[in-house]
């Protein structure tokens, strides 16, 4: 089964490094996270880690505004760590502020709880996470397939989130709450 998995997560990286190589291609630039800014600044972390974040804007802009961060993503260049978000390399508890911007609807379906526990990991004790995760399959497809292999609705992904933590926000845009 590990083997199998570990294929399927390949053919995934896949389409990210073939999308990411295209000559002029700005796929994984836009800074999903940007109207997220307020609300991480009003939590005061010391360090945030965005998982897959893609060209690392949401990072690139927290650190301007003086707020330290690291984004993780396995297909992008611009990524401070260059890892599968289920497997970071990171210490245990060491950041205030857990985030991912359109980026768990491109997980497989078996990698999701894995993440989760990921983040939790790395998250101090009751620290704070913001998500937003499309519902929708993908516009943009790679090698003919959708780059959603997760589509969900939007009760689903509280369920699983609600594994890893409490949800405090359901009416905006972003799942926010604390990590249990």
């Amino acid at each position: 089964m590990t083997i199998a998995l570990n294929t399927q997560r390949d053919h995934e990286r896949s389409k990210y490094v073939e999308l990411a190589s295209r000559p002029g291609s700005s796929y994984g630039s836009t800074n999903h996270g940007q109207h997220a800014v307020p609300i991480v600044q009003r939590w005061k972390p010391r360090l945030v880690v965005d998982f897959g974040c893609g060209r690392n804007e949401f990072i690139h802009h927290l650190r301007r505004l003086g707020i330290d961060g690291l984004g993780i993503d396995f297909a992008f260049p611009e990524a401070d760590i260059a890892k599968p978000m289920h497997a970071t390399g990171l210490l245990d508890g060491v950041a205030d502020v857990v985030t991912s911007f359109d980026a768990m609807e491109h997980l497989l379906i078996q990698d999701v709880i894995p993440v989760l526990n990921e983040m939790q990991r790395v998250a101090r004790p009751k620290a704070w996470f913001c998500f937003s995760i499309s519902t929708r399959p993908s516009r943009i497809t790679v090698q003919g397939e959708n780059l959603h292999p997760t589509v969900r609705p939007k009760h689903w992904w509280i369920e699983q989130i609600s594994r890893i933590g409490v949800v405090d926000n359901l009416n905006s845009q972003y799942i926010t709450g604390r990590f249990a």
